[in-house]
């Protein structure tokens, strides 16, 4: 009806002739105004918590035809908005987006514009637009499905999901939705904390987005639970909503808790209630009797086990009753332990130890969760056994009584090896010993005669006289012997039978015809000599008459002797220096058992032999002499010195002189000089050195020589110029030819040597620096060629070569180089910017413009191609576009290769690309070598557009992206809504309600895991994702949306990216690893590597592995699954051989807790493997054994124990005996072997006369068998006791003998005072009433010493303090023992007295015989030898006896001598031999003498002193020379051995344009070497300009010149001004003036600059201050604070002005270097105001030129006038470019402009 009214009204009105129109609501696709607020309200949307009565905005709309009409609004529903005539639209209401999605709320609203007509009409117009409502965070998170409970396996592992049913939502929308899932903390109170904080270390908590506000929570396994430790957990889970805190950044928050139930799970094994388990019973006790019980129950206490109880009994002594479970509870299983076998306490040592184990049974079936433990049995003792001799026969055979066993004295039997042993405990073992029967009563006694289990039985002779082999009736004794227990003495006994055999003896000592003998050899008497024939007798017949002769003494070594004839002959060649005569003891020893001797003084007299040769010192000699001089730089004189001839020695040159004997050595000085002058050419090979061998001779017989060399160099002079092969040399290159192209080698030859005849090659002119050379002599193309023949068609080259003598000189050569033409220039456009423009709608083939180029090489062929990768597209607002999907702007335009004419290629769009760039590039196909010669012009298209209706989807899509891209994860549910597509009609417009999904033509969505529905737009899961199963994680489909009338339609790509989500758990390569690691493994060394694979993607499949379990932390896994021992880990097999662990591998190890982490764990073994790392261990540092010498062969001595901790074959033992004392002589006297399992030690030989030199001191090795092999020593001593009995003489008792009828007592010191007691003499007679006088017989001058009491026999010292060992060390007495009552019978005792050393002697070095020191002694060493060398050995002496004798060296330091202090530095002195060696290097430059201080003793205080000269050295040391000191002055000669070297080897440096001076820089080079070996020549091998603005790099020798003597550089040019803009690089040598082979160089850069360019700061005048002190340190600073800039101080001087000179003000002027090259003074000064904080902190101001301006008026500015210049000139060009700038842009709106009034005019 309204619409039929209006129509009346138009009909009306055009009656009239007056036409009303509607009005019309301005829209933002019409007038660009948002009159229906369809942009603000639908578009951008109104916030749900936007307060009422709010303005929403402005309706708008017009009449055509009639801008005056007034309009009014109003709006047809009014519950959301209320509407004011004017316009302006207000909320009227609050508004909640969940209400009105959930409630059907009416949110749509119809805005309506009228106006009322003259006629007063109402005309209206409507719209109608639904309100989007954008959501705010108003709605906290909300659990469903409540309450939440939870039970959990205790043997379930890591990561195992335990609860899945949490579900929350969240009606918001967006990331208010967005909800995180995480384990709370309760921080109520302290208890409730721990509570929550244990549950959350226990589990964690996973969250799965379902859709949008939907979520589900998993509940997982953190760590191994235990339901023994703890059976139930209350975990708090909170939901906190928009986690990224994203928008207003409002989080809500809600907890729930779940109860999670631990369920018990056979993982425990059983236990025993005690362990280990003790019981105690007698021995014998009888089968069945009970003894005790043990007690097991299953460690799982919420489901338990029966318990079966095992006896591991090896033996089989005890039975184990069936277990029986226990009431009330019955979880304790007991089991009675019984007697089964007869159990004897002696067999078992008192204890017996067996296992039981307790195993778990499931159904009458054994598991395998199972325990041992020991059951200790104590064993009671009863009184069952007998005391029990060893054996019960013995024989014993025993030597008669010699003439020191004690007469009618008691003494024990030897050889008799008896035990008596009663196996029960010590109180059931008390027993006693006798003797039941003997053949003469009271001969023999018992003992002990009562013990306790064990006995040592000794068979006493009471009277051992009557033991006489002269007796046949003694020579066999029968005893019989009883042992009876004192408990049971009827029942409990036994016997034994001893039979003693008696032995005849050797009582004879041989004798000798005089008692001392004398012999002389001379020293250079060959070995075998003979020198002297001795021989004795003995009264003895047979084998104790046969006699063996020996010697005895210090130095025997030199001398042998015939054992039979008594022959001494020579062993060792002798030397009369060291030793001029041998005191010895001449020994006759007969072969009886035990054996006799008698020994003789035997003295044999060296006599002197010229035997030493000279010595040099120093080993040889080097010096050097100048080509064509006899005057020697280094002077030589040769010095041997002689032990013996001393100074008389004759030198003569051996060989290594010339044929005419140039050199000539002085025959008594050693002088070497020359007769005449050599050339370099005469050397031998030409090598500039010369060798002499010279001899040393001296003037003894037979005279002795020795040889020395003396190195000579002839230093060459540089006398002969460098000669080129040819004087010209020619060659012809092509000018295309590329740069280092090779154009010729030239050649020269120098007849000069070294340094003289090195050549370098450098080209002097006619390069144009287009040409280098190298020092081999090619000539190549340089870096910075430009060949063009139309520039230059010929070079002619001046090339010269200098030698690097000093000084240097110089040959030339001319090379002729001639061009040939060649294609080599590159084509150019004719201008470098062409720009067009063409409308989209034209056809393809449409030429654009047209871009021209040229080339001046006659050869050229050009070819026009477009640059792909330039092509460059921009939309209608100017933004690049970066897609070339769906429209590839790239194939828009194509250009025709041969006339540059561009083309359209494809239909233009300029939706879809507004304007188009690119390059074109064109090419010149003919150049020479595929040479590339192109040129680019750049080309600008811009496409001119028409009015479009087509729909559009929303953004972000465009035209010239019509694509939505969406992230989506895996396993979404299905149905679940991904995403709204919104498409417009823009005719409208209208919103889009036809949507339909285009099949591809290729493919698309073809696993329809995606729908769309047509009329909503709403995309949604239609088939499972799941991502690991995808072929495409990328699904791409396209939909297309209809307008109303369906003749248009848009389309739209959707790509959605499929996402993994950590759904997959970590699975091992194996089910359980097993490794092995050596125990002295540490880190980081690799044990294994594991691996774990996780099927998920991205960082899900990033895996990180874990340790858990006892020992974890000795081992570490790096993320690689690299197993290490652990930093700090020291593995010991011993402790611990077997680590079980757990390995985990959890994926996702970055995630945030919030993040789902998979993991999985295995077992892990790691077996530590024994190595040989313990040494045997002895139970006992030292043992002591006892033997016989009448024992059997093989009979057990004694066994020794050791342990070793290692096991398998590094803990089995070897035991051998190391060494014996005293030291077996004969394979005979080898008495004692071990064995190597046990440890036994037994008589591996008869011990017949082995008592006489015991006790024996074994060292006994244990060893292992391990590798490296580890061992242990310890001490065995071992008495053993004589069975000798004597008849006839006196019998002496005292002194005992050893192995003769000599004694030797050392228990007298020497200086002993009158009267000391030295031995009492003891003997008795065998005459019955008779008794002993003593005397002396010999009558020597030492038996004056010593004097014996006639009747007590007591020996003492006669003379006070006059026993001197170091004149006599050894006094022998012959005491005589006459029978007063028949003095017929008399019995001799050789006594030697050995005098015990006291410390009564000082070391000294003057008391050494055959040595003596000069004061001071001098040596020499050279410099630099190694460390270590020997330099002198000091030997003092002590004539004391060890320990006393030792002497210790140590520097020694005097406050009045000049001893060299810190000499430790230097030198090292070897306490215990003198021996001194260098301790460094020496360096004789760094100091030539030592005076080095030795002391016998320890050192003094010391104090540093300078060294006089030698004369007041040697008078001054002989005022303190005591003796005990020795003062050596070592001397380091000095060698050529140190090259020059310069303290810097980069240095700067300036000149001016216009050098003010000629010396420009001096460095000089140190040789600390002496003379001409320490001088130093100095020369410039390489001088560089470089100019790196202009790339030049050329070669200037002349530019610099250099002193070779000082090293001073100077200027070569007067002028440098074309020099400006670069600098110079000299390379600068210095070499050894003897060596050149010895040298070093440093680079020198010389900076040239105006003198314009300097800047200055100035300071305040302080006459204080250190002006150059200050300058360097302000360089320092700046250098070291700036990062692109170099201060070089040029000159201070006091302040300048226009106006005149400041003394008050001091200028420092610089230069500025940046980029290598000196900037002027404006840029100079902003450098300096970059370091302004440097320059206020040193009270440093007013930055600027160093040079004043000429005018006040322009005072700083006078320099920069060329700025201003520049800047006009620069201003200009901007202005001209922007002219025709705004030119081109005016023409391209007009035709923009054009082109729209065209479009809407067709419309």
């Amino acid at each position: 009806m309204e619409v039929f009214l209006t129509l009346f009204a138009g009909l009306f009105a055009v009656a009239c002739g007056q036409i009303n129109f509607a009005p019309v609501f301005d829209t933002v696709n019409t007038t660009g105004v948002d009159g229906d607020l369809r942009q603000r309200l639908v578009t951008q949307g109104v916030l749900e918590s936007t307060a009422e009565f709010t303005v929403l905005g402005n309706l708008k709309a017009h009449v055509p035809g009639n801008p005056s009409a007034l309009l009014k609004y109003e709006a047809t529903s009014d519950q959301t908005l209320k509407v004011i005539e004017n316009g302006t639209v207000l909320l009227n209401r609050p508004l909640d987006r969940e209400a009105a999605s959930s409630t059907g709320n009416n949110l749509k609203v119809t805005f309506v514009a009228y106006y009322l007509t003259s006629t007063g009409a109402r005309l209206s117009a409507d719209t109608s637009i639904t309100i989007t409502v954008l959501d705010v965070n108003d709605v906290e998170p909300a659990f469903q499905k409540l309450p939440y409970n939870a039970k959990v396996a205790e043997d379930a592992s890591v990561g195992f999901t335990l609860y899945s049913s949490i579900e929350v939502i969240d009606l918001d929308v967006g990331y208010y939705s967005e909800i995180s899932l995480s384990c709370y903390l309760d921080q109520q109170s302290a208890e409730s904390r721990a509570q929550s904080q244990e549950a959350c270390e226990t589990f964690g908590v996973d969250t799965r987005q379902n859709s949008q506000g939907n979520y589900t929570g998993f509940v997982f396994l953190r760590k191994p639970l235990d339901y023994e430790v703890k059976k139930g957990y209350t975990m708090t889970i909170q939901a906190i909503d928009n986690p990224t805190r994203s928008g207003t950044g409002l989080q809500l928050m809600t907890t729930i808790n779940i109860l999670i139930e631990v369920i018990d799970k056979q993982d425990s094994p059983p236990r025993f209630l005690s362990t280990p388990i003790t019981v105690t019973l007698y021995e014998n006790a009888d089968n069945g009797t009970r003894v005790g019980s043990v007690t097991a129950q299953d460690g799982d206490e919420g489901n338990p086990r029966p318990i079966k109880i095992v006896n591991k009994d090896p033996n089989n002594l005890f039975y184990l009753m069936p277990a029986e479970p226990q009431a009330p509870a019955y979880l304790q299983y007991v089991s009675r332990i019984q007697v089964f076998k007869n159990i004897d306490r002696e067999t078992q040592l008192a204890r017996y130890d067996f296992e039981v184990e307790a195993i778990e049974m499931e159904n009458g079936v054994e598991t395998d969760q199972r325990v041992t433990t020991k059951v200790i049995v104590t064993i009671l003792d009863e009184d069952d056994n007998i005391p029990q001799f060893q054996q019960s026969l013995y024989n014993v055979s025993v030597l008669e009584m010699d003439s020191s066993t004690l007469v009618n004295a008691a003494t024990t039997v030897p050889g008799l090896n008896m035990r008596v042993s009663d196996p029960d405990d010590p109180t059931n073992a008390q027993f006693g010993i006798s003797i039941l029967s003997q053949p003469t009563a009271g001969l023999f006694s018992v003992s002990p005669t009562n013990a306790t289990q064990q006995a040592q039985v000794t068979l006493i002779v009471n009277q051992a006289n009557q033991l006489d082999y002269e007796n046949p009736s003694m020579r066999r004794q029968q005893i019989l012997l009883l042992a009876r227990d004192l408990n049971n003495p009827i029942d409990h006994s036994s016997t034994a039978t001893v039979i003693i055999n008696l032995e005849d003896s050797n009582d004879n000592t041989p004798e000798f015809l005089v008692q001392e003998y004398r012999a002389s050899v001379r020293e250079d008497q060959v070995v075998g000599t003979s020198i002297i024939k001795i021989t004795g007798s003995d009264k003895d017949s047979g084998n104790n008459g046969l006699l063996t002769y020996s010697l005895r003494g210090t130095g025997i070594e030199k001398f042998n002797v015939d054992p039979s004839t008594g022959l001494v002959t020579l062993a060792q060649t002798l030397d009369y220096e060291n030793t001029p005569a041998y005191q010895l003891l001449f020994r006759a020893q007969d072969n009886g058992t035990p054996s006799r001797e008698a020994s003789v003084s035997l003295t044999i007299t060296v006599l002197d032999y010229n035997d030493f040769g000279p010595i040099f010192n120093p080993p040889s000699y080097q010096t050097s002499v100048n080509e064509g001089e006899t005057n020697i730089l280094i002077p030589v004189i040769v010095k041997a010195r002689d032990q013996e001839s001393l100074d008389n020695i004759t030198y003569t040159i051996v060989s290594g002189n010339t044929i005419d004997n140039a050199f000539v050595l002085h025959p008594r000085t050693g002088v070497l000089s020359m007769s005449r002058g050599l050339n370099y050419e005469e050397t031998p090979q030409k090598r500039g050195t010369f060798r002499l061998i010279v001899m040393a001779t001296d003037a003894d017989s037979p005279p002795q020589s020795a040889n020395t060399t003396i190195d000579i160099s002839i230093i060459d002079k540089n006398n002969h110029d460098p000669q080129f092969v040819q004087s010209l040399y020619t060659a012809t290159i092509s000018e295309g030819v590329p740069t280092g192209y090779f154009v010729k080698s030239v050649s020269a030859t120098d007849q000069d040597f070294g340094s003289n005849g090195n050549i370098t090659y450098y080209i002097w002119s006619g390069g144009l620096d287009h040409f280098t050379i190298d020092q081999m002599g090619q000539v190549t193309v340089s870096s910075g060629a430009a060949l063009d023949v139309d520039d230059v068609r010929s070079y002619n080259i001046l090339i010269h070569a200098r030698d690097q003598g000093s000084p240097p000189r110089t040959g030339s050569t001319t090379l002729s180089v001639t061009l040939t033409d060649s294609n080599n220039k590159d084509p150019f456009f004719s201008q470098q910017v062409y720009i067009g423009s063409i409308q989209e709608t034209v056809s393809i083939g449409t030429s654009v413009l047209q871009v021209k180029a040229n080339d001046t090489d006659s050869t050229k062929s050009l070819q026009y191609s477009i640059e792909r990768l330039s092509i460059i597209a921009k939309s209608t607002d100017g933004t690049p576009i970066a897609s070339i999907y769906p429209y590839d702007y790239r194939e828009a335009f194509e250009i025709e290769p041969t006339s540059g004419w561009i083309k359209v290629k494809s239909g233009l769009s300029r939706d879809s690309a507004a304007a188009i760039d690119f390059n074109v590039i064109v090419r010149d196909v003919n150049a020479e070598n595929n040479q590339e010669q192109t040129a680019k012009a750049l080309v600008i298209i811009t496409i001119l557009g028409s009015a479009d209706l087509t729909p559009y989807f929303a953004p972000p899509w465009s035209l010239t992206n019509p694509t939505y891209y969406y992230t989506l994860p895996e396993e979404l549910a299905i149905g679940t809504v991904t995403s709204t597509l919104i498409a417009t009609d823009p005719k409208g417009p209208f919103s889009i309600n036809n949507f339909q999904e285009v099949a591809e033509p290729n493919g698309g969505d073809l696993g329809d895991y995606f729908s769309v529905n047509q009329t909503s737009g709403q995309v949604k899961v239609n088939r499972r994702l799941d991502y690991e199963n995808l072929t495409f994680k990328l699904i791409k489909f396209r939909v297309r949306a209809f307008s109303r009338d369906g003749l248009r339609s848009v389309d739209a790509n959707i790509t959605i990216q499929v996402q993994d989500i950590n759904d997959n758990v970590p699975q091992f390569s194996q089910s359980k690893y097993t490794v092995t690691v050596s125990e002295d493994k540490v880190y980081p060394y690799q044990i294994a590597s594991v691996f774990a694979r996780d099927l998920d993607s991205g960082s899900y499949s990033e895996i990180q592995y874990s340790l858990s379990g006892q020992g974890h932390e000795k081992f570490m896994i790096l993320k690689s699954g690299l197993l290490l021992i652990n930093n700090g880990t020291f593995l010991d097999h011993e402790t611990t051989p077997e680590y079980s662990l757990l390995l985990t591998a959890q994926d996702n190890p970055q995630a945030l807790s919030s993040e789902v982490r998979q993991r999985s764990s295995v077992p892990l073994t790691i077996q530590v493997t024994d190595i040989n790392d313990n040494a045997p261990s002895f139970s006992s540092p030292e043992y002591s054994f006892l033997t016989v010498e009448s024992y059997d062969l093989n009979t057990n001595i004694g066994e020794v124990r050791a342990v070793d901790r290692d096991s398998g074959v590094n803990g089995e033992i070897v035991y051998t005996i190391d060494s014996v004392e005293p030291v077996p002589r004969t394979p005979e006297e080898d008495y004692f072997g071990i064995s190597s399992e046990s440890g036994m030690l037994y008589s591996k030989n008869s011990l017949r006369g082995a008592s006489s030199k015991s006790p024996y001191k074994l060292v006994v090795k244990a060893q292992d068998k391990g590798s490296p092999v580890l061992m242990s020593t310890t001490i065995v001593n071992i008495n053993v006791s004589s069975g000798q009995l004597d008849n006839g003489k006196p019998i002496w008792i005292s002194p005992r003998f050893g192995d003769s009828n000599a004694v030797t007592i050392t228990n007298l010191t020497e200086h002993a005072d009158l009267g000391t007691v030295v031995i009492r003499a003891l003997a008795v007679p065998r005459t019955p009433g008779a008794s002993i006088e003593y005397s002396i017989l010999s009558d020597n001058e030492e038996t004056t010493e010593f004097a014996i009491d006639k009747d007590t026999g007591i020996v003492t010292v006669a003379r006070n303090r006059t026993l001197d060992r170091e004149k006599q060390e050894t006094h022998d007495l012959i005491l005589l023992a006459t029978d007063t009552l028949n003095r017929t019978l008399q019995s001799t005792r050789l006594l030697s007295i050995k005098l015990q050393d006291i410390n009564d002697e000082e070391p000294s070095f003057n008391n050494c015989p055959n040595r003596q020191y000069d004061v001071p002694t001098e040596t020499s060493v050279r410099e630099g030898e190694p460390v270590g060398t020997l330099v002198y050995t000091a030997v003092a002496c002590d004539l004391d006896n060890p320990p006393y004798n030792t002497v210790q060296y140590s520097f020694y330091e005097n406050s009045t001598l000049y001893c060299y202090p810190n000499i430790t530095q230097s030198f090292k002195l070897d306490a215990s031999t003198g021996q001194i060696t260098t301790n460094k290097i020496l360096d004789r430059e760094s100091h030539t003498t030592y005076l080095i201080c030795v002391k016998a003793s320890k050192p003094g205080q010391r104090r540093k002193r300078e060294l006089p000269s030698r004369q007041e050295l040697e008078a001054h040391l002989r005022q303190y020379s005591t003796g005990d000191v020795l003062f050596l002055l070592v001397t380091v000669s000095d060698i050529n051995d140190n090259k020059p070297t310069f303290a810097k080897a980069n240095v700067y440096t300036y000149i001016f344009s216009y050098p003010i001076k000629d010396t420009v820089f001096q460095q000089t080079a140190s040789d600390p070497d002496l003379g001409d070996k320490g001088r130093v020549r100095y020369s410039i091998i390489l001088s560089q300009y470089v100019n790196t603005a202009k790339g030049r790099n050329i070669s200037v020798f002349d530019a610099f010149k250099i002193n070779s003597d000082s090293g001073q550089v100077s200027v070569g040019f007067q002028s440098y001004k074309y020099f400006i803009g670069g600098y110079f690089e000299l390379t600068i040598k210095g070499e050894d003036y003897l060596n050149t082979n010895m040298y070093s160089t440093y680079k020198l850069k010389i900076y040239v600059g105006e003198k314009t360019s300097q800047v200055r700061v100035v300071m305040d005048a302080d006459a204080n201050r250190d002006q150059q002190l200050f300058v360097e340190t302000l360089e320092k600073n700046l250098n070291q604070n700036s990062q692109n800039a170099l201060y070089i101080p040029t000159n201070t001087r006091y302040h300048k002005t226009a106006s005149g000179t400041s003394v008050n003000q001091i200028d420092i002027c610089f230069f500025v270097v940046k980029n290598n090259r000196v900037i002027d003074s404006f840029d100079g000064t902003t450098s300096l105001n970059e370091v302004q904080s440097i320059l206020s902190s040193q009270n440093l101001y007013s930055p600027g030129p160093c040079e004043p301006a000429t005018t006040k008026s322009l005072e700083g500015w006078s320099a920069y006038w060329w700025v201003l210049v520049a800047f006009a000139i620069f201003m200009f060009v901007i202005i001209i470019i922007l002219i025709f700038a705004v030119r081109a842009l005016y023409n391209d709106y007009k035709e923009s402009m054009l082109a729209i009034t065209k479009v809407q005019l067709v419309q």
